[in-house]
């Protein structure tokens, strides 16, 4: 009974760090710039339909700008995109928005990287 349980014991723990790979995230949680951000829309046009989410709801134009999918389904002018922050990161006085590593909006609210879904669901 006692060798059962070790061994029992000993396949939990080889299969823990299996386990915690596998939910690690590949996504950067922080770089610069619209290149690095995940599932941007690259091909935005201010005005066509969009389908919004709760995440993942930023595109660029053809020119670059930023544009974000709003409650009413239309691609709207928004800050530069300034890449992947992570959620209450200091940000100092920036203005642009970002994205977190899973998609939530992000703005500079009082010193810090906080979701925002003004985008989103109220423009």
């Amino acid at each position: 009974m006692k060798i059962l349980a070790a061994v029992a014991l000993a396949c939990g723990f080889a299969a823990a760090p299996m386990v915690m790979a596998s939910t690690a995230s590949a996504s950067p949680g922080y770089c610069d710039g619209a290149d690095c951000v995940p599932y941007l829309t690259r091909t935005a046009v201010a005005g066509d339909h969009c389908t919004q989410n709760t995440r993942y709801n930023w595109g660029i134009d053809g020119s670059g700008n930023t544009l974000a999918c709003s409650s009413k389904s239309v691609w709207i002018a928004a800050p530069p995109l300034v890449g992947v922050r992570t959620l209450r990161l200091p940000c100092g006085d920036q203005t642009g928005v970002a994205q977190s590593p899973d998609g939530v909006p992000l703005s500079c609210i009082g010193g810090a990287w906080s979701a925002d879904y003004s985008w989103t669901f109220y423009r």
